[in-house]
């Protein structure tokens, strides 16, 4: 037996006090009247000596009371696993196995390895364990057996992943697993870096209740690394020439000293220079190329610093979209639409040239949108829709006067016009912020709302339209309908200012330029994405074929909207319209997310931080335990032998009240006298 807080063992010094007052302890005579003695025969009396315990059974319950007590505050445990009480159940035991891009760094997965192999073989014969191998998302690779072999054989193939980490996914694995044996004493062991970015969304998570979680630490002691987290990349003109101007931005972790490395720059898999770099220790570096002639249509560009320990998050790629302008046609409108042809022309990446058109028949064939400016739409829309072009129609005053359906394109009908002067405008409400027309507000969707509208149109929507944004009277604002591969979009919402102030709120121009990028099909995208996104491919590709960094060919199937590929590898995606080879319709870059870089450790009671066990309605935490022996913390917790030497101090207090109640005097004992001779 140990004790976790042998200080409190100075309380036996305690037990001298009984002794001493046992000792001291003298009986007091009490004068007795009596009426003669003369009849009473005179005897010896012989007196108990009064150093000496009278009453050891009393003082030895009280020593008892003491000696309990004092063990019950000195937490008393048992470290033997018998003593210990180890479970007698049979074990469920599985084997959490991070397999994100962080546990590639230097000898971290070999560790993992070892780790795994190790709590397998230390399984009894009527054990069972299952194998889950998890990054963002989580894997079964074998559901609970006895079989070790079979146990084992899971760990073959794996390997780190250009993946981020997420526990939470491989905690709710564990759960259904851990379903199938209800009862054995459930187990679940996490081998792992023990990355903080990983527990972010634990949170919440409910596992069985009784279920213990141990976790396992493989990462190195001391890391440092260094990354390549952004690129800024954009097209320039000097002189007459068009060049490329690439910065990338590198980050240090993991000491105070700097770093001497080399950067070098790929430009669609051509060396395009590279040069020395001093890594700051504290905050980023940002290293800028010298610029090169840009290569025309879509570039794809790489970064990569020198390998490190953790290679895999040395390289960096990134697609800058080609730099084509974006033809808009406006029609009709006279001078109204000025506010709207200057926003237009605000910015870049890509230009957007405007072509005034004064009537329908005069539209430009090479134009991607079309935009009609109170005007109705000609007939010949219908196949510039479906070829993938985009249209929007924004009615006014003059087109709303008409009423009723004016196109059977347009899916809508004119319902006359909505006089907001009297309660000083309207405003826009139930703004769909989701969807890619509103992206430029989903993180300040109050832009819109300070939006006044004094006269709008009413519409009335026909099915088959989605209402992307009301008014606050509830009518629709914005109205989108696709036909075939293109947009059709249906303003209300004035973008003059003769109806309203939107033109001279903040929120008109990236409105503006996301409305035409929208119906183009253009709409702004990042230079990169993160591994373990879906990648939505143009919806002009019929039957498209998508080559992976891997080599791998995807074949993906269209759902409502368009088809779809997960991007499982770090890299470069290709998409190609029936079979590969020939021109690349589309391209995209995915990399690891940056967290992935920063290999702080939490500690292992860090865990399980805001799990709940199954029907905790008070929201109590699940305990999780460290790696190898369980600390005495935890054994002591587990066994509570305190509350057992507390009940045997309680016992003896009752046994020694009953004794000293009973009370034990001294006794005069009858001595036989010699007799006197005659």
């Amino acid at each position: 037996m140990n004790l976790l807080v042998p200080a409190f063992l100075a309380g036996l010094a305690a037990l001298a006090v009984p002794l001493i007052l046992h000792l001291r302890h003298r009986d007091r005579d009490k004068p007795q009247p009596f009426p003669s003695l003369m009849f009473l025969e005179q005897i010896t009396i012989r007196t108990e000596q009064r150093q000496r315990v009278s009453d050891w059974p009393l003082l030895l319950l009280r020593l008892l009371l003491l000696t309990m007590l004092v063990l019950a505050f000195a937490r008393p445990l048992f470290r033997s696993a018998a003593a210990a009480g180890a479970d007698a159940r049979s074990r469920a035991v599985v084997v959490l196995i991070d397999r994100s891009l962080s546990m590639g760094y230097e000898g971290t997965w070999s560790r993992t390895l070892d780790s795994a192999r190790a709590i397998i073989g230390r399984l009894n014969g009527n054990d069972r364990v299952a194998v889950v191998a998890f990054d963002d998302l989580a894997e079964t690779r074998q559901r609970l057996t006895t079989d070790k072999a079979a146990a084992a054989g899971a760990l073959t193939g794996l390997s780190p992943r250009a993946r981020g980490t997420r526990l939470a996914p491989a905690l709710r694995v564990a759960r259904q697993l851990l379903l199938d044996a209800p009862f054995a004493a459930a187990e679940i062991v996490v081998i792992s870096d023990l990355q903080r970015a990983g527990a972010v969304g634990v949170a919440g998570v409910e596992l069985p209740a009784g279920v213990t979680v141990r976790g396992i630490p493989v990462g190195p002691a001391r890391w440092t690394n260094s990354t390549v987290h952004a690129i800024d990349a954009k097209r320039v003109q000097q002189d007459d020439r068009l060049l490329l101007a690439v910065k990338a931005r590198m980050q240090h972790f993991g000491d105070s000293a700097p770093q001497e490395r080399t950067a070098r720059l790929v430009l669609n898999g051509r060396d395009a220079g590279g040069q020395a770099v001093t890594l700051n220790a504290i905050g980023e570096t940002v290293v800028t190329f010298e610029p090169v002639p840009a290569p025309e249509g879509t570039v794809a560009v790489q970064v990569a610093l020198t390998p490190d320990a953790l290679a895999a998050d040395d390289t960096l790629v990134a697609v800058v979209p080609r730099d084509d302008d974006l033809r808009v046609s406006v029609l009709g409108g006279g001078g109204e639409p000025l506010y709207f042809e200057r926003a237009l022309g605000i910015g870049g990446a890509p230009g957007i040239r405007i072509e005034r058109q004064g009537t329908p028949r005069s539209t430009s064939r090479e134009a991607a949108v079309r935009v009609y400016w109170d005007m109705p739409p000609e007939g010949s829309l219908q196949p510039f829709l479906e070829g993938g072009g985009g249209a929007v129609v924004v009615v006014g005053r003059r087109l709303a006067e008409r009423r009723g359906a004016i196109s059977p394109l347009l899916p809508v009908s004119l319902a006359g016009t909505a006089d907001r002067l009297a309660d000083r405008g309207g405003t826009l409400r139930d703004v769909r912020t989701e969807h890619p027309l509103f992206a430029p507000f989903r993180e300040v969707p109050d832009a819109l709302s300070a939006v006044r509208l004094f006269r709008y149109a009413r519409l009335d929507v026909s099915q088959g339209a989605d209402i992307l944004a009301r008014f606050d009277d509830g009518l629709p604002a914005v109205v989108e309908r696709r036909v075939g591969n293109g947009v059709l979009l249906v303003l209300a919402l004035p973008l003059d200012n003769s109806a309203g102030d939107f033109p001279l709120q903040p929120a008109f121009l990236p409105f503006a330029r996301q409305l035409v990028m929208h119906a183009s099909g253009r709409d702004a995208a990042p230079l990169w994405r993160a591994t373990g996104d879906r990648w939505a491919l143009p919806g002009t590709l019929s039957t498209p074929v998508v080559a992976a960094p891997d080599g791998s060919l995807l074949r993906p199937t269209a759902d409502s909207l368009s088809a779809a590929v997960p991007l499982q590898d770090a890299g470069l995606y290709r998409a190609y319209a029936g079979q590969v080879g020939g021109e690349t319709e589309a391209v995209v870059a995915a990399n690891v997310p940056r967290s992935e870089s920063v290999l702080t450790p939490m500690d292992t009671t860090e865990l399980l931080l805001g799990v709940r066990a199954d029907g905790n309605a008070s929201g109590d935490s699940v305990s999780s335990v460290a790696a190898g022996p369980q600390s005495d913390e935890v054994l002591e917790r587990r066994q509570s032998l305190w509350r057992v030497f507390l009940a045997l101090a309680l016992l003896a207090l009752v046994v020694e009240t009953v004794v000293a109640t009973r009370g034990r005097r001294g006794v005069a004992r009858r001595v036989a006298t010699p007799s006197k001779s005659p």
